[in-house]
């Protein structure tokens, strides 16, 4: 099938760490479809994994994310102590897309649509939203939009500390709409009917990052802003303007699972959902 191209909706891609698979799916089900969104905006796992949908490498980010995962250069206290990051971020975004699962940086480039990357300033707390487009600088934003806080070190962009893009907003709805879209495929990684908690970290933050205190305070009512989000989710899909896919309650999945049975069947939930919803996507979004 030849690639069709859907300019009539925004992507938008949730973050969610490892439970970021079941959006593996989704994008490779839409690259063997042809479904090519000419604009696609991710925060933290979802931008990482829109990276090779938009580059056409079907099966990679499923690979970078199952075939590695059990290496300490990937992730756990072995990459924590050596880098003060849980992920190891220049494995993933240097050595696996330069050595074991090359990126295709020319495919990535020859993309017309638009790419948007969502970070947390450390300094103001706000969202920032990036467009990064080539070479080496295409990874440096994606790195700092997957940063978790407590266990990652900031991204320095420019010379500003940045983390976590879900911070300050964890499903950049307003953000596609403000570039000119009403209609919104909305891929989550938390089944439906789900809110998050307020953290009880408070003390916590203050100790690691005392000197933002606007970030503090970002991460302190973070689930206000993500609840109120998935309120209006909900109203815009009630209204027909926005389409969502999203995972079945999967007990016991972890934000940092490892078991690649568990992850693989996230994969397929994910590819068979989109194939479900193909269809509708296509009329949807054209």
């Amino acid at each position: 099938m030849g690639p069709a191209s859907l300019r009539g909706a925004a992507l938008v891609l949730e973050g969610g760490g490892m439970r970021g698979l079941y959006t593996t799916g989704v994008l490779d089900c839409f690259l063997d479809r042809g479904y090519r969104f000419e604009y696609v905006i991710g925060v933290s796992a979802g931008a990482s994994h829109a990276l090779s949908y938009i580059s056409g490498q079907r099966g990679r980010a499923r690979r970078v994310n199952i075939d590695y995962c059990h290496r300490s250069e990937y992730m756990g206290l072995g990459s924590f102590l050596r880098t003060g990051s849980f992920f190891g971020m220049d494995f993933i975004f240097r050595t696996i897309p330069e050595v074991y699962d090359p990126f295709d940086f020319k495919a990535f480039e020859r993309n017309l649509g638009r790419y948007v990357v969502v970070v947390t300033n450390m300094v103001t707390g706000e969202a920032e939203y990036l467009e990064p487009r080539e070479g080496p600088a295409l990874f440096a934003p994606v790195m700092a939009s997957c940063a978790l806080p407590l266990a990652s070190r900031p991204v320095f962009l420019g010379g500003t500390p940045y983390l976590d893009g879900g911070i300050a907003d964890s499903l950049p709805l307003g953000k596609a709409r403000a570039d000119g879209f009403s209609r919104m495929v909305v891929v989550r990684t938390q089944p439906r009917g789900y809110r998050k908690k307020r953290t009880s970290g408070g003390l916590l933050y203050k100790g690691a990052y005392g000197s933002y205190p606007r970030f503090v305070e970002k991460l302190k009512t973070r689930n206000e802003r993500y609840n109120a989000a998935l309120d209006e989710l909900d109203r815009l899909e009630a209204e027909g303007t926005a389409l969502v896919i999203a995972p079945k309650p999967q007990p016991g999945l972890k934000r940092m699972e490892r078991d690649k049975t568990l992850l693989d069947g996230l994969y397929r939930s994910g590819y068979a959902d989109a194939e479900a919803a193909a269809d509708r996507i296509a009329e949807f979004a054209r």
